[in-house]
């Protein structure tokens, strides 16, 4: 199943695309497994974490040391997709990565510099686009970069060295039922080259969203199982159409306030 680079990237050629790597959908399991497979604490870059070396908490700090993160109690935040966690990853655009980087070398490579476009408008290009990301990469083994629609998926990359985090993620995908794909040049251009896990796995992995998703809705409303399938098809299509509305606004540049 193949879709243009564009449905997830600003680009059509982003800067990482020719280092080894894996997309599939970002969310707490992901996270577990990065910091299992990379035996590191995850930091969020460029934001402060929440809670200070005397496990103090203040989500107002404007800086902080990067190895913070690290601290048990900021790990939890992380791993477990907590508020400011969360917040951070799907809302404001940032880097995650090993708590123990080395920051001088993030600010180097790895700080984003906003412009004005010729219709007045200012934006701030996503880490997946800076072309100074390849470098930071090889010195620093790997990223993961929230992407896409609602920063749903999630881009881990990593350098030539540690090629084999990315297979042992794709095998870990296909475990779990999860959908994975990677970036490939075509006739057309950059492509986005999605594969199922097998059926198995792929299956056993819906029923279970699934049964989780029915228990909810069953303990928060009671007997509603007449009314989810219309609820579904008419929450499915207006999704479908705030995905396209926010693809047609991101290639087209904003009109001046």
């Amino acid at each position: 199943m193949n879709a243009p680079a564009a449905t997830l990237f600003p680009t059509a050629n982003p800067p990482l695309a020719r280092l080894p790597h894996l997309i599939t959908a970002l969310d707490a399991e992901l996270l577990g497994k990065i910091s299992q497979l990379t035996k590191a604490s995850l930091a969020l870059w460029h934001v402060p974490a929440p809670f200070d070396e005397n496990l103090q908490f203040d989500n107002t700090r404007e800086s902080a040391p990067l190895s913070e993160w690290s601290l048990p109690l900021n790990q939890a935040e992380v791993l477990g997709l907590r508020w400011n966690a969360a917040e951070a990853i799907f809302g404001e655009g940032v880097m995650i990565l090993d708590a123990e980087s080395d920051e001088r070398l993030l600010t180097d490579l790895a700080t984003r510099v906003g412009r004005r476009l010729e219709s007045g408008s200012f934006v701030t290009p996503g880490y997946e686009e800076l072309k100074t990301l390849p470098q930071l990469v090889e010195q620093s083994s790997w990223v993961l970069i929230p992407v896409g629609a609602e920063r749903s998926k999630a881009f881990f990359v990593t350098n030539a060295a540690h090629a084999g985090l990315v297979q042992k993620l794709c095998e870990w995908c296909e475990r779990q039922g999860r959908n994975h794909a990677v970036l490939q040049n075509s006739e057309s251009g950059m492509v986005l080259v999605e594969s199922a896990a097998p059926a198995a796995e792929r299956d056993r992995a819906m029923v279970h969203h699934v049964d989780a998703f029915l228990s909810l809705m069953e303990v928060s409303f009671g007997d509603c199982e007449s009314a989810l399938p219309e609820l579904i098809r008419r929450r499915a299509q207006e999704r479908r159409e705030l995905h396209e509305r926010i693809e047609r606004a991101r290639r087209s540049p904003a009109s001046p306030a």
